[in-house]
């Protein structure tokens, strides 16, 4: 039985309720793949994700409460962008968290580890480390395909070219064969 997600404290409790509003309101249509799902499964997103691995990784309760709280924003930017989007979600982050009561280091910890996100970026702490893990879960799953394929929908609404069948296997192969975990 796989571990659903929920969030165990107060101020997780305010995050979620604010990030599954924000999502449900205000993501773009043409998303396919980063939708709220991807975010919020209770069992395959990325927060459950996120907390199966810190977990795992024997965080500390503080660190893991950060983690999950990143791993809520992580995505938040693409109701303005869809590229280079973790800037506006770690902007996001920082203007709601701090009237939830996170102190300033903590949203400057959370606010890297969204930044660290983005793909062409290397995570430096294991905090770090273990959300661009959870973010990228799906790449091990069984449901891998069907979520490239919605990614790849997603890609065509943004107006990128992905209509060469050999071109997108090719390039989805060699990320994946390309790809390394951080965390066991």
């Amino acid at each position: 039985m796989e571990l659903r997600y929920k969030p165990h404290t107060l101020r997780l409790k305010k995050v979620d309720h604010y990030i599954r509003r924000l999502l449900r309101d205000e993501l773009p249509e043409g998303l396919k793949f980063h939708i709220a799902d991807h975010t919020l499964h209770p069992t395959k997103g990325v927060v459950a994700s996120a907390n199966r691995i810190a977990i795992s990784e024997n965080i500390s309760e503080h660190d893991r409460e950060l983690l999950i709280t990143a791993a809520y924003f992580h995505d938040s930017g693409y109701i303005r962008k869809y590229n280079k989007n973790e800037p506006i979600g770690a902007e996001i982050a920082g203007r709601i968290l701090k009237m939830i009561g996170y102190k300033q280091n903590e949203v400057a910890k959370i606010q890297k580890m969204i930044l660290s996100t983005d793909l062409e970026r290397e995570p430096k702490t294991h905090l770090e480390k273990i959300l661009c893990d959870a973010d990228l879960d799906h790449f091990g799953r069984e449901d891998f395909f069907k979520l490239d394929g919605k990614l790849r929908e997603e890609w065509r609404a943004e107006g990128i070219d992905v209509n060469d069948d050999l071109k997108w296997y090719k390039g989805t192969f060699e990320i994946i064969t390309r790809h390394k975990y951080y965390t066991e």
